[in-house]
């Protein structure tokens, strides 16, 4: 069991687990858009609703794996570890290859779609480099996603290792790109070379070197519904997060491109890149959650005794207290300093650009600041909802902040007040997601919760506990 010392030690491997894509992006931006300029930037940013494809499908793998193998680790059930990471592993390949090829032969309808062609020629091109090298990225982001998430559990360590050979290689190589001519397709293909080194080297560690010791090893291709089922829908509310994503970021660049202007457009890409930042804090901030709590939900459905129950739910709602003043506290603080740093940092990324969309990229991250904490508590409070299986709840929290309530008020602040606007219109979204959180835990206890045990979801909790037993039961009887 976590020592309360050492929650700012897992936060920051949580962290690390999660920001691969992040960062990856990250990076991304900045060389696209300091070294390919605004029409570069704006290309990079037309990509979006495909990166987020990306990110939807790694989500369904290492939120699902995650969030039940720590139920399974907390039991100390490793037979039905094993089980559910080869499933994983496998279905996860599978859905990858897949969507490769789909998206290679249907590049053509697929670039107009994303709007590639609604702008400039050189948007039009650059957008063209980009899709094929992303594409081809799917893969490697699959195996690298889930086996970082299992790595988690007892060798952390490799975590640094495999985070520090992926981002040495995208700058290294992105630097030799800028050197010998900056080209949209080169950059994107670092990505894909950077990928495949750092799971080449996990590949040989987990796979074979403690290919019988390794949590993340992958033994043998597990194609059985039932040992992927709760892993897929565990992990399908992050996967209808992103996919919403993915929608939003479509609709959202055809409403900008012709609505307002590409100074816009470039204004979101560098957003989009300083938004990573505080993503960071709360994809790793929800895996934390996730680990967590998990933990402690698997110990309490494991155990009989009523006694021994009632010390590790009070663990539970002791965890799920520190892990809030966690997110209040840490949020508040990182809001004031993204506020303070937003402007510098968005001309840092438009050296050379216009006014006009440094001008968008300040706007979207001041609202973006002023929603973090909103953010953190909602992603808490979601995190649980699939712990404890209340993925009804899941489903509609997400979908609602991911696309409902950020689109809405985007276009329509964007109606009434321009650009502007439509810039600040990012945390009205997070707000009012929080408030439907509320009536979803009103709901559920009927009545308004006041305390932060209120969010126990005790109903589904006992749930989980009564359905173990009865399993247990069934088994005993069988043998």
């Amino acid at each position: 069991m976590e020592k309360s010392n050492n929650l700012f030690v897992l936060f920051i491997f949580s962290l690390i687990v999660e920001i691969d894509i992040i960062i990856i992006n990250l990076i991304n931006t900045f060389f696209v858009s300091r070294f390919l300029g605004l029409d570069g930037a704006a290309a990079y940013e037309v990509m979006m609703p495909l990166l987020a494809i990306i990110g939807a499908f790694s989500a369904l793998a290492y939120c699902g794996i995650q969030t039940v193998c720590s139920k399974d680790y907390g039991a100390k059930d490793f037979e039905s570890f094993k089980k559910h990471k080869n499933a994983g592993y496998t279905w996860i390949i599978l859905i990858m290859i897949i969507l490769t090829i789909l998206f290679y032969f249907f590049k053509l309808p697929v670039l107009d779609l994303l709007g590639a062609n609604d702008g400039s020629e050189t948007l039009a091109v650059l957008s063209d480099e980009a899709y094929i090298m992303i594409i081809f990225c799917f893969i490697p982001q699959g195996i690298f996603s889930i086996t970082s998430c299992l790595l988690f559990f007892e060798e952390k360590k490799q975590l640094i290792v495999i985070n520090i050979i992926l981002y040495t290689s995208m700058i290294l190589g992105s630097i030799l790109v800028t050197i010998l001519g900056p080209s949209m397709m080169w950059y994107m293909f670092i990505n894909i070379i950077s990928i495949s080194l750092a799971d080449l080297y996990l590949i040989f560690y987990a796979f074979i070197i403690k290919r019988k010791t390794s949590l993340a090893s992958f033994d043998k291709l597990n194609f059985k519904f039932k040992d992927v089922k709760d892993s897929l829908y565990t992990g399908l509310p992050d996967f209808i997060e992103y996919f919403a994503a993915s929608i939003f970021y479509l609709i959202e660049n055809i409403y900008v491109l012709s609505r307002f202007s590409e100074s816009l457009i470039a204004g979101m890409a560098v957003f989009e890149a300083i938004d990573n930042i505080p993503e960071i804090l709360c994809i790793g901030f929800s895996f934390l959650v996730t680990s967590m709590l998990g933990t402690r939900v698997g110990r309490f459905i494991s155990i009989e005794s009523k006694e021994n129950s009632d010390i590790i739910e009070k663990d539970l709602e002791n965890s799920a207290k520190k892990l809030t003043y966690l997110a209040t506290i840490g949020g508040i603080i990182f809001s004031v300093i993204l506020i303070l740093v937003a402007y510098p940092t968005a001309k840092a990324f438009l050296p050379l650009g216009d006014q006009e969309a440094i001008h968008y990229a300040f706007l979207l991250t001041t609202s973006c600041a002023i929603s973090f904490v909103f953010y953190l508590i909602n992603s808490q409070i979601i995190s649980y909802y699939k712990i404890v299986k209340a993925y009804s709840f899941a489903h509609i929290a997400l979908f609602v902040e991911a696309f409902l309530f950020p689109l809405g008020f985007k276009i329509l602040f964007g109606e009434l007040f321009g650009a502007i606007g439509f810039c600040l219109g990012t945390f009205a979204g997070e707000i009012f997601t929080l408030l439907l959180n509320f009536v979803i835990v009103t709901i559920v206890n009927n009545r308004f919760p006041t305390k932060i045990k209120d969010f126990g979801m005790k109903k589904y909790l006992y749930k989980l506990k009564n359905i173990k037993n009865e399993l247990i039961t069934e088994e005993q009887n069988y043998d």
